[in-house]
């Protein structure tokens, strides 16, 4: 009976111990929705209107299903609706997400992005 209640607080210390992050992305471009949000192949938001931001969505230390070991820095790539037309970007900047931290992007009319399938064929 001991060994299995050892066991158990066993396994319960080991799941407690991984640390979890959260990230999460504002959108305040003017007049425009940013669609299908992502960070390192993680989705953050099938749609953010100007002014609101995306849910927190909490990354743990060793995400194995996306791929992602913090800390890790990844752009953000999105599509920018402006009147039904979809543009598809990233941007320039990476944004680096550590292990217990709460990370908060701001896509504003000033951030830096662009289109790397256009990129490529240059």
């Amino acid at each position: 009976m001991r060994k299995v209640i050892f066991l158990i607080i066993s396994v319960f210390v080991l799941v407690s111990c991984e640390e979890e992050s959260t990230i999460q992305v504002q959108n305040m471009l003017s007049k425009a929705v940013i669609k299908d949000v992502e960070w390192g192949g993680l989705p953050i938001s099938s749609q953010i209107l100007p002014g609101q931001s995306s849910g927190k969505i909490t990354v743990f230390e060793d995400e194995s299903y996306y791929d992602i070991n913090l800390p890790e820095s990844n752009p953000i790539k999105f599509y920018i609706d402006l009147n039904g037309d979809l543009i598809y970007v990233q941007t320039k900047a990476s944004y680096r997400l550590d292990v217990d931290n709460d990370l908060i992007i701001v896509i504003e009319d000033s951030t830096a992005v662009f289109n790397p399938l256009l990129e490529k064929e240059k």
